[in-house]
């Protein structure tokens, strides 16, 4: 087992997680107000998820993200490289960042300057907790002592597998970020909508259905994983949220009670996810069956659910 497993800062594993999968990370960027910082899974410029959303949700605050660069990458590489073990690396999702092509490129380098030793970059075409997710399942599987092969090869046919669910309430956030109207916001706000999405096969999320009410929306996004998940008794569900802790307890609770898995992880969305989320997020990542064309069948479940409710 001479290699490491990498994944973008993205993907919300904290101290304590990484240690228990074996896995490390690469940091990022995040701009407060025009100040350029490091961003960080080990609280090192939050100490708290609170702490966060206080800078966040101040007055004129003005917070965006950027990839590691090529060279960073690089770097972080050669920390493993130059001591021969080989690496892979979990990508953030192509679809919402550079960090794939940076990656990419820092690879090419590698591969000149070391080319004794192996880098495979992964489009993990996941973002946030469902990149930690497959980083999780993929250093569990290097602990149990597959090979780099097999877990490149596991990465890449169990991509599409890994689903989300849950309800986004903050649809002023959504309005700011210019992704629906004001007006939209208003009345969706005033009647109690709650978008829930699933990721789709470009590696965004996909809006499938509202639903009216936090109540309403739990309940479908729990029925919903029961349609959708696969193996639950075998499988680590995560849990987090976006500054909406008593949500995300009450499906991790409710998975535990209904759907029973292996185990039910909660974490609070880092600050590299959030700054793009937004607040009102909480969601539940688990593997299911592939991920269809256009969401048509995922689209028809959830549906289905919803009209029993």
């Amino acid at each position: 087992m001479n290699y490491v497993i990498i994944a973008d800062v993205n993907c919300d594993l904290v101290t304590e997680l990484r240690q228990r999968f074996d896995v490390d990370y690469l940091k990022g960027h995040i701009v407060i107000n025009g100040e350029e910082h490091a961003t960080d899974l080990d609280r090192e410029l939050f100490k708290t998820p609170e702490e966060y959303y206080a800078v966040f949700n101040a007055k004129g605050a003005k917070l965006s993200t950027s990839p590691a660069s090529t060279g960073e990458t690089v770097a972080k590489f050669e920390e493993y490289l130059s001591k021969g073990i080989d690496v892979i690396y979990f990508a953030l999702s192509s679809a919402l960042s550079g960090s794939y092509n940076f990656a990419l490129m820092a690879k090419k380098e590698c591969d000149e300057k070391y080319p004794d030793r192996k880098v495979t970059v992964i489009d993990s075409l996941r973002y946030g907790t469902a990149l930690g997710l497959l980083v999780a399942k993929c250093g569990e599987l290097r602990l149990n002592g597959a090979s780099y092969e097999e877990v490149v090869k596991f990465a890449e046919e169990n991509k599409h597998r890994i689903h989300q669910m849950g309800p986004m309430d903050d649809l002023f956030y959504l309005a700011k970020a210019k992704r629906i109207s004001k007006g939209k916001a208003f009345m969706g706000t005033l009647i109690g909508v709650k978008p829930l999405g699933d990721f789709n096969r470009e590696g965004k999320a996909e809006v499938l259905i509202k639903g009216k009410g936090i109540k309403n929306a739990i309940d479908i996004t729990i029925n919903y994983i029961k349609r959708t998940i696969v193996n639950p008794s075998e499988q680590i569900v995560f849990v987090s949220d976006t500054n909406r802790k008593e949500n995300a307890a009450l499906i991790k609770e409710r998975i535990e009670k209904e759907i029973q898995p292996k185990e039910v992880i909660y974490v609070s969305c880092a600050p590299a996810g959030a700054t793009n989320i937004g607040p009102g997020l909480a969601c539940a990542y688990y593997f299911g069956e592939p991920i269809s064309e256009n969401n048509d069948v995922e689209r028809k479940i959830i549906e289905e659910v919803a009209a029993k409710k």
